[in-house]
């Protein structure tokens, strides 16, 4: 198919991309950051994609704005200049286990926010790269449609998900999130058997706590037909203090979690029989 054959007209909100990710999946990434996102995550480290239109902001003195509207054409454009980074096809692999993820060639991460919110309007985008034989990946929390979803799964080739908690008021009321929805989801996911890291947000005062913990580790133990790589602990950091600052937030209150507590929580999710990594990023 020519490049006049796809429907490059719908347009995206995002705020950044980034090149020469090294963090955000196999091999050296392109990492396009969308604007809005479901959640409202008291620790969010990047607040200024969670409302999905563009906001002015203050640095050095300087008034900014996060957001840019690009068409689907105009993305395309800027993320297709480091292909030379994307050598390889994904066809030639079979993904089952964490040392597979080295042999993949890099690619285009899809961040936010929540990347879900704007997929469908991205599909064009998405056939294009599949027919490119380009490796995509998405760092989403799940808390989206049905349909967004079945979108996602039809062009992208590796999940990275986040588990935040199983309890359901705490999903309602501090993450504004239904869990119902979250769970449908990931079992949709794990259903497909598109290959899937785990990343569990470990935040002090929020999902640290032990009742938590074992509720995570019981649902992946149960979870043994997903195609699940393996799981990353993500230790609370503040890294996104500046940027509340320069949109005028209240700053998150960090409470901090010990590196004795994440040792001991992935000692406690290596029960799962799966492979865990303590990520300080």
């Amino acid at each position: 198919m020519y490049e006049n054959d796809y429907d490059f007209t719908p347009k995206v909100m995002i705020t950044n991309i980034q090149r020469f990710s090294l963090h955000d999946g196999p091999g050296i990434r392109t990492t396009v950051f969308l604007k809005g996102c479901s959640l409202r995550c008291p620790w969010c480290c990047n607040p200024e994609n969670i409302k999905p239109d563009t906001q002015k902001y203050i640095k050095d003195d300087t008034e900014k704005v996060y957001g840019t509207e690009m068409t689907l054409k105009e993305l395309y454009d800027e993320i297709i200049k480091d292909k030379d980074f994307y050598a390889g096809n994904i066809s030639e692999y079979n993904i089952r286990n964490a040392k597979d993820l080295g042999n993949l060639p890099g690619g285009i991460t899809f961040s936010g926010g929540e990347p879900l919110l704007q997929i469908k309007k991205m599909t064009p985008l998405l056939q294009k790269l599949k027919d490119e034989h380009i490796h995509m990946s998405i760092e989403t929390s799940l808390y989206a449609d049905e349909e967004s979803l079945d979108a996602a799964l039809e062009y992208i080739d590796l999940f990275y998900i986040d588990i935040k908690s199983l309890d359901k008021e705490f999903c309602k009321n501090i993450l504004k999130g239904d869990l119902n929805r979250y769970i449908s989801n990931i079992q949709a996911v794990f259903n497909s058997k598109k290959p899937v890291v785990i990343r569990i947000p470990v935040i002090g005062g929020y999902t640290d706590e032990q009742e938590n913990r074992q509720a995570i580790i019981d649902f992946l133990k149960a979870s043994k037909n997903a195609n699940i790589l393996k799981i990353e602990l993500l230790k609370e950091h503040d890294l996104g203090k500046s940027k509340y600052i320069s949109l005028g937030y209240d700053t998150p209150i960090y409470i901090g979690v010990s590196d004795k507590l994440m040792e001991k929580y992935c000692e406690e999710m290596k029960k799962t029989g799966l492979e865990v990594e303590i990520c300080h990023i």
